[in-house]
């Protein structure tokens, strides 16, 4: 029995450290993927002049599941009979998909800041904003690399380490 206890905390801790370390390289990838959905941003609204209804919503279509429930997110709440300015619907398509998404704190302050500026300026201003917000989020994930990189092994071995520790303290 105390066997069968054993390979229980050892398999859960081990688990939680991949998932941990998982965490961190669903960060990094989506961050990436939000710098291509930034720079698609930046071509339709700056070269090609297209509505921000119509952006989003090519570029939801093409961009990974994540930054796609973000983009789609704020299409609808565009739509929204309610008729909420472009920064009101990206602050709430933020809140809402906050709880889901693997992002850090400053992540989403990044994203909050962006939403500051939409519909409410010139093309020009707009593609600066969105410049500015590439340069930020390219920052953000060179720190993602740096973080998984360093901090990878260390959760997976800590997972590992830590149900020993439970083991050898209750065993």
């Amino acid at each position: 029995m105390k066997m069968i206890g054993t390979l229980l905390v050892m398999a859960a801790s081990t688990f939680a450290g991949w998932i941990y370390s998982t965490l961190l390289k669903k960060r990094l990838t989506l961050l990436n993927a939000l710098i291509q959905s930034f720079q698609w941003l930046e071509t339709e609204i700056g070269y090609a002049s297209t509505p921000l209804v119509e952006a989003f919503t090519r570029i939801s279509g093409r961009t990974q599941e994540d930054v796609q429930l973000i983009f789609s997110t704020f299409v609808e709440a565009l739509q929204d009979p309610a008729g909420l300015t472009a920064d009101e619907a990206w602050q709430h398509c933020i809140k809402q998909n906050q709880e889901t998404l693997p992002l850090k704190a400053d992540d989403w302050a990044l994203l909050f800041d962006f939403g500051r500026t939409l519909g409410t300026t010139d093309r020009e201003h707009q593609v600066t904003a969105i410049r500015q917000t590439l340069e930020r989020l390219q920052l953000q994930t060179t720190g993602a690399t740096e973080e998984w990189k360093k901090n990878e092994r260390l959760y997976r071995y800590l997972g590992v380490a830590g149900g020993a520790l439970v083991v050898l303290i209750f065993y």
